[in-house]
């Protein structure tokens, strides 16, 4: 895929954690992140025992790939793409904005999130 992509405006608010904004065609796509999210009231020292290497979730073989799915598709691969504007508000932890064609995407976000709070409220 080799095709010219004219892109008038784009306005993104943000992009985080391993995401991407890409204009134009891809062969490959592999992002990949690892994130441990914490939320404590009383912080200190948790920076010395938060590790990957303590949470099952980033060690794991990741799941078997789903089977493909057959859409009806038609291809333009010598037209150029023309976007006149692109609003987007944001893309996080692996995610990809495309102006273009993909031929493979291989995606993979691990997030372990850790609550410790003082004292749970009671409803």
């Amino acid at each position: 895929m080799k095709r010219m992509v004219y892109l008038n405006e784009i306005d993104v608010i943000s992009t985080l954690i391993s995401s991407g904004i890409l204009i134009g065609d891809v062969n490959y796509l592999t992002p990949s992140s690892n994130v441990v999210a914490v939320q404590a009231e009383q912080p200190e020292g948790l920076d010395k025992l938060i590790t990957f290497e303590n949470f099952d979730v980033f060690t794991a073989e990741p799941s078997e790939f789903l089977p493909p799915v057959n859409v009806e598709t038609f291809f333009y691969s010598n037209q150029p793409i023309y976007v006149d504007a692109l609003d987007v508000f944001s893309a996080s932890t692996s995610g990809v904005i495309q102006v273009g064609g993909t031929g493979h995407v291989h995606s993979i976000a691990r997030t372990k999130h850790i609550r410790r709070l003082d004292e749970e409220p009671t409803f």
